[in-house]
């Protein structure tokens, strides 16, 4: 395929009401949409939304990256398999993700580091490109036997017990059957009462898990595990600093719960010792779960290699957005759906948390539900982008 044509779109996403976690609070998200386009008319989207304090870029390292590469992109020749899209993008280890910058030849100079976040927009824009050229749905070039759909999460954004249990209910009322809400960063006895009203206000057969984006030290996350495990708990997404995966293994040996590794997979020695054999000397995985954020690690295939590289360590696997848009997400749930096992639910139903999402895309979860649209490559309609 030729790229006849790469564009750069700022994107600014609002939300309804800030999200506090406990690495900050977020009132907005900034990004960008890349589109290219080939030479028969045939147009991809990728979408970057840099989160630096999970490990991504800035967005001026992010922009000022895309623009030098999709300007040395126009008019180049690229293989029309996945092969050769890997080809462009840099070659990265089985056992961590990209971050060494792109096999492109640019007269722009360009910001040093790793830029995970603009290597996720341009990846994704070339592997929608690619599955419309081969007239098959994205997961396709993923995996052979992608499920049709994927089970969701619903993120429950409000602060207050009462506030958070009338989220939960209206949820569940939605045929959401896991909730999930953000923790630590506040007294534990704040956060008892959180998931006290949540859990009273759905009964138990409601799968609930926490996130506290590695906000506990390991004291507290033991200390706040043994009292928040008796509201039954699915699991909890990176419950110590990201950086200690020694403490995140002593936590699961003793939690009442999954341990699912977030953050840490941001740090590419973590991810290694992770994805090691015998991480820690300690026999078994490190944690029962990996989290999977595309925008993190570089794009949707360096996610799949870490994902089958955890299952076959016993670890299991799910997708989660980084607040991102609709074409981030759409692609994440194509690669949800290509994972290895499908048992835990995906964090894609983040639209809800957005004043201007848009009012019919084929991704909005239904009944806790995102089923793939089988259209060719992502199948968005690019009206409902503003294109």
């Amino acid at each position: 395929m030729r790229i006849a044509q790469a564009t750069l779109t700022p994107l600014r996403l609002d939300l309804l009401q800030p999200l506090k976690t406990a690495r900050g609070t977020h009132s907005a998200r900034e990004g960008f949409l890349v589109r290219l386009v080939d030479e028969e008319g045939r147009v991809g989207l990728g979408e970057a939304m840099p989160l630096p304090e999970f490990g991504t870029e800035s967005l001026a390292d992010c922009g000022t990256t895309l623009r030098a590469w999709l300007s040395a992109l126009e008019g180049q020749f690229l293989g029309d398999s996945v092969r050769a899209i890997e080809d462009t993008l840099s070659p990265f280890p089985p056992e961590v993700a990209r971050g060494e910058g792109v096999r492109i030849r640019s007269k722009q100079p360009t910001p040093e580091g790793p830029m995970p976040a603009a290597e996720h927009a341009l990846e994704l824009a070339l592997l929608d490109l690619l599955a419309q050229r081969q007239g098959v749905p994205l997961c396709w070039l993923l995996a052979e036997e992608a499920r049709p759909e994927v089970v969701v999460n619903a993120l429950l954004g409000a602060e207050g017990p009462e506030a958070l249990a009338e989220e939960a209910r209206a949820a569940v009322a939605e045929g959401y059957g896991t909730l999930k809400l953000k923790v630590a960063g506040r007294p534990l006895e704040e956060d008892e009462q959180r998931v006290k009203a949540v859990r009273e206000a759905v009964g138990p057969d409601v799968k609930l898990r926490l996130d506290a984006n590695g906000g506990w030290s390991e004291p507290d996350a033991k200390r706040a595990l043994d009292k928040l495990g008796w509201y039954g708990l699915e699991l909890v997404e990176q419950p110590t600093p990201p950086e200690d995966l020694a403490a995140l293994w002593r936590v699961q040996r003793r939690a009442p719960c999954i341990v699912a590794a977030d953050e840490s997979l941001g740090s590419p020695e973590a991810l290694r010792a992770l994805l090691a054999v015998d991480p820690l000397m300690g026999g078994g995985p490190a944690v029962g779960a990996v989290v999977l954020k595309p925008m993190v690690l570089g794009g949707l295939l360096p996610c799949l290699v870490v994902a089958m590289r955890a299952a076959r360590l016993g670890m299991q696997s799910y997708v989660t957005s980084s607040l991102d848009g609709v074409v981030a997400r759409a692609g994440a749930a194509h690669l949800a759906a290509a994972l290895p096992s499908g048992a835990l639910a995906s964090g894609l139903a983040v639209g809800r948390l957005f004043a201007h999402e848009p009012p019919a895309h084929p991704y909005r979860p239904v009944e806790g539900h995102i089923r793939l649209p089988q259209a060719s490559g992502l199948g968005l309609d690019l009206k409902l982008l503003g294109g």
